[in-house]
């Protein structure tokens, strides 16, 4: 029985080819979408979830809020005594674990080598109690229990000592913390940290004079990541709602305390998509994004079984005869409904081996549109067979069933006397489909131009500071008070300086594109009961604000002519605002209360985007550092700017001779903020292509089936004397109303849609019609283009062969 049902398949889909590699393509193209997507979101998903406790385990975040309730900031970091208070008060409380990012990470020393490295952390021993990183070797229980000891990660071991056992090496970190290597670890891609050199937490305690009793009970140094391992069966959520009277309960004596500070847990495999928060240890995913992506393929993975809907239903009448002779000689209709099931099980079974070449051509560009590193090695995953078989299971049956009883349903008695005709229900349900189809299309379009646009916003708006013909070169780190240090850096400027193909040289201790993480409370001298906010600190030395061209709207710059700059500070005019100082020009000569300093205002500068405009301006104080030690800033020509680096190479090496030298430009810096919306851009418009292509696909043999369907009409048509024109017209114009009723449905989805994704940045586009317009026309234009060459053989075809058979 299934041998003659493969024998009749095949001779369909040997007779009508057209349509077979039609619905073939379709369906390859959509099933190695969503192959490709769950890969991608299979990947995305996998974040953080090889720790063994990993559903136990929280992150603690930090929100602040201003004295008049204004929100602040939401931050992943914490105070570093949070960790022991929380094991101290709460039972539910397992264990916990701090992380300390050495921010803007440090030169790492072994004999001759040294190299920048970032990602390093102090941490406590505990991390690996409560974390599954794999300990490669070491002893987990005790690897970082004593100071100056660090667990180098293999890749980073690997650079620095070859084929050596790095156990037991000492290496050098930044300018005078020396460390033993006591463990080798590996730091899997799938985990919201990243790791290259893990510190022991007792290190920190050789700070400086009462830093061991500070590091473990301060509340207000918030750059500690804070997680805790609860005990098995705790709502976290319960545990939440205790949190408010544990921080009123640490500063009885403030009242608004639990006001002004509040902590929420965040489970660890949450943080990876839906965590965004200030000081993220390294950039995170996008779980809409996820979602977005997943809907698009199902969507082109529904537009292709709308397809073989499609066109199974509209070749009924070339397929009514063979249905009516058989039920005439016996067949019953279930038997026609498992032949026609069987075809489609056939046909999706072709797509989906087709489907994995495509895929096979499809990954190396895909990851260099994301990033990842999706390999053929997801081939022996058994989720991705799990889904290609559910895909192709769920294709066969849900394409083929109504197919399947619209066609078993003819009755042979109307089907060969030639009184069958189609139904308008069927060519209700296509018209539907068709609008269905093109409602996303549009949509997608619209989409995707959206996104672009706001990209280009954000790349193309003034920033307010003069970040072009920038090379930034990574300093030796801070130091304080070192004479030989501050010696070298003059004379590295003043070399600089010097050169033809440089311009101006600045340094400080950030630069644009970076968050800043030095950051105090502030408030007005003036007010004591005003309002209390967080300052964003830089240090710069006295060149830094001219040499980016910061507008001054108010007072004056660092100068070296005042001696008592030192004390003084220069704010944004976001701050000025925050602080309620008044105008620029009634903050000048003010006072302002900040890490324990008084501090007078000399200046005012416009506000300047110090992050992407995806964040709002921050309230950001400049003081005066003209030793900074963490970014020099070059502001070069571009005529010969190879000699011109080489040159700041050879004289950095000879002023800093145990640093390596890095730079980078500092536009492309400041662009990396927008990499991932450029790379969401990407994906998404390269889906959406895919997704238009397989919705012409099938309007290509719609508009075949239809232009057959009306050769007599065409025909009477041109004998009674009608233009090429008017039956191109004729043909084509109910597909395009059909397309431009999808259009106007779109709308209010992209609206609702792309005003959701805009609330996501500070400073955004608006949407405006012509982007409507242009989906439109774009749309119209594509089902016109897809139909015409049907159309334009039908209305120049002989009438004559057309009637001679009347």
């Amino acid at each position: 029985m299934f041998k003659n049902y493969f024998k009749i398949a095949i001779r369909n889909f040997l007779r009508y080819k057209g349509y077979t590699v039609l619905n073939l393509l379709g369906l390859a193209i959509g099933i190695a979408s969503s192959l490709l997507i769950l890969a991608y979101v299979t990947d995305e998903l996998s974040y953080d979830d090889f720790h063994q406790d990993a559903d136990r385990i929280y992150r603690v975040q930090y929100d602040s809020y201003s004295t008049v309730g204004d929100h602040q900031y939401s931050c992943a970091t914490a105070f570093p005594g949070v960790g022991p208070d929380m094991k101290k008060t709460f039972p539910e409380v397992e264990a916990f674990a701090r992380l300390y990012l050495r921010y803007g990470g440090g030169v790492v020393r072994y004999e001759d080598k040294h190299f920048h490295e970032n990602n390093v952390f102090n941490v406590d021993q505990s991390f690996f109690d409560i974390f599954s990183y794999e300990l490669l070797e070491g002893d987990r229980s005790k690897v970082l229990e004593n100071p100056n000891t660090a667990v180098i990660e293999e890749e980073t071991a690997r650079k620095y000592f070859g084929d050596e056992d790095p156990i037991g090496k000492r290496i050098k970190f930044g300018t005078n913390e020396d460390y033993e290597i006591t463990g080798i670890m590996r730091s899997p891609e799938n985990s919201h940290l990243k790791f290259t050199l893990l510190l022991s937490y007792k290190t920190l305690y050789q700070w400086g004079d009462g830093m061991e009793e500070t590091l473990e009970t301060n509340w207000g140094w918030y750059d500690f990541y804070n997680y805790v391992r609860l005990v098995p069966g705790t709502d976290y959520k319960a545990l939440e709602a205790k949190f408010p009277q544990f921080i009123q309960d640490h500063d009885p004596d403030d009242e608004s305390y639990a006001d002004r500070t509040k902590f929420f847990l965040q489970p660890l495999q949450d943080i990876h998509l839906h965590s965004d928060l200030i000081q993220e240890a390294r950039v995170n995913g996008n779980g809409t994004w996820v979602y977005i992506l997943t809907f698009v393929a199902l969507f082109i993975l529904v537009v292709a079984w709308v397809n073989y809907i499609n066109l199974a239903t509209a070749r009924a009448l070339q397929r009514a005869l063979e249905v009516g002779i058989r039920k005439v000689v016996g067949a019953r209709r279930f038997q026609l409904i498992r032949q026609f099931i069987f075809e489609s099980v056939l046909l999706n079974f072709i797509a989906a081996g087709l489907s994995l070449l495509l895929l096979e051509l499809a990954i190396p560009y895909f990851n260099q549109m994301t990033g990842k590193a999706i390999g053929l090695s997801i081939l022996s995953n058994g989720n991705f067979w799990l889904g290609l078989a559910g895909l192709f299971l769920l294709g066969a049956f849900l394409s083929g069933l109504y197919p399947a009883f619209v066609l078993s349903s003819f009755k042979p008695v109307s089907v060969l006397k030639g009184r069958f005709t189609h139904s308008k229900g069927g060519a209700s349900l296509r018209k539907v489909l068709v609008v269905i189809q093109f409602v996303f299309s549009a949509a997608l379009i619209a989409c995707t131009m959206i996104v672009y646009q706001q990209i280009e916003f954000m790349r193309n708006q003034n920033l307010g500071i003069d970040i072009n013909q920038t090379v930034v070169i990574h300093g030796p780190g801070v130091i304080a008070n070192d004479s030989i240090y501050s010696a070298s850096l003059s004379t590295f400027k003043q070399e600089l300086v010097g050169h033809t193909g440089i311009d101006q040289v600045a340094a400080s201790t950030e630069v644009p594109g970076n968050l800043i993480y030095w950051t105090n409370g502030a408030r007005n001298a003036q007010d004591p009961e005003g309002p209390r906010v967080i300052l964003y600190k830089v240090g710069i030395d006295y060149d830094f604000l001219d040499a980016f061209g910061n507008e001054m709207l108010a007072g004056r710059n660092f100068s070296k002519e005042y001696g008592t700059d030192k004390d003084a500070i220069i704010l944004n005019e976001h701050a000025v605002q925050k602080l309620a100082l008044g105008t620029p020009e009634e903050a000048v000569d003010k006072f302002v209360r900040s890490g324990g300093d008084s501090l007078r205002v000399i200046g005012v500068i416009a506000n300047y985007h110090q992050e992407g405009l995806k964040q709002n301006f921050r309230t950001i104080g400049f003081l005066l550092r003209p030793d900074a030690g963490s970014y020099y800033s070059l502001k070069v020509n571009t005529n010969n700017l190879g000699e011109t680096l080489a040159f700041a190479e050879r004289q950095y090496n000879e002023a800093f001779p145990e640093n390596p030298f890095n730079y980078f430009f500092l536009d492309e810096f400041f662009d990396k903020q927008y990499k991932s919306e450029k790379d969401f851009g990407n994906v998404f418009s390269f889906f959406a292509t895919l997704a238009i292509l397989v919705a012409c696909l099938g309007l290509v043999g719609l508009s075949a089936f239809s232009a057959n369907r009306r050769t007599k009409e065409v025909g009477i048509r041109k004998v009674l004397g009608s233009s090429i024109g008017n039956i191109f017209l004729l043909l084509s114009k109910d597909f395009l109303q059909l397309v431009l009723v999808a259009n106007i449905i779109a709308v209010p989805l992209i609206i609702v849609g792309m005003n959701d994704w805009l609330a996501g940045f500070a400073f955004r586009i608006k949407l405006n019609g012509l982007v409507f317009l242009i989906s439109a026309a774009l749309t119209l234009l594509i089902a016109l283009t897809t139909v015409s060459f049907q159309a334009y053989r039908a209305a120049c075809a002989n009438p004559v062969k057309a009637l001679r058979s009347e």
